[in-house]
């Protein structure tokens, strides 16, 4: 009997719990995204791009799960503002690649170093953090992302690309 009351109360306060840090790390993006003229979505899509460069606006779509449309006017800033460079792949036609300029890199790079920017400020939270306790963190969200993945059936959710 007790462990039907408890079941809830866990996948309850694990819920709870994920909610609150990406309320705050969306707060923290929002934020650098801001102080450098991006767009939240164009912000997301650069710090997407620069670990995958070169990669396909389909695969860049699969991991950001941004809107289409949404995708494609923040990749069009992104070519704009000299950031990032759209091609059509020669062995595929209908296939777009985005690479990250030269200007691109630095632009990355330079928002990493910020210090009053995400990515510093999250370095410094995490510091905190016991080296072993991050790594089983870690490891406890691949399993939790894991686990619901082989349970929710495709097409429900629209994260099937996971």
């Amino acid at each position: 009997m007790e462990t039907e009351q408890r079941e809830p109360v866990r996948s309850t306060a694990m819920m709870q719990s994920f909610w609150n840090v990406q309320r705050h790390l969306v707060r923290a993006a929002h934020q650098t995204a801001q102080e450098n003229g991006l767009s939240l979505p164009q912000f997301h899509s650069l710090m997407t791009m620069a670990p995958r460069n070169p990669i396909t606006q389909k695969e860049l779509a699969a991991h950001t799960h941004l809107p289409k449309s949404t995708l494609s006017q923040s990749i069009e800033g992104l070519v704009q503002s000299g950031w990032v460079i759209r091609e059509t792949n020669p062995d595929n036609r209908r296939e777009v690649v985005l690479t990250l300029s030269k200007q691109g890199e630095t632009f990355i790079t330079d928002i990493k170093q910020q210090e009053a920017g995400m990515q510093q400020q999250l370095e410094q939270v995490l510091d905190q953090i016991d080296p072993i306790v991050f790594e089983q963190m870690l490891e406890t969200h691949a399993q939790i992302a894991d686990g619901l993945k082989n349970i929710l059936s495709p097409g429900n959710g629209g994260c099937a690309d996971d």
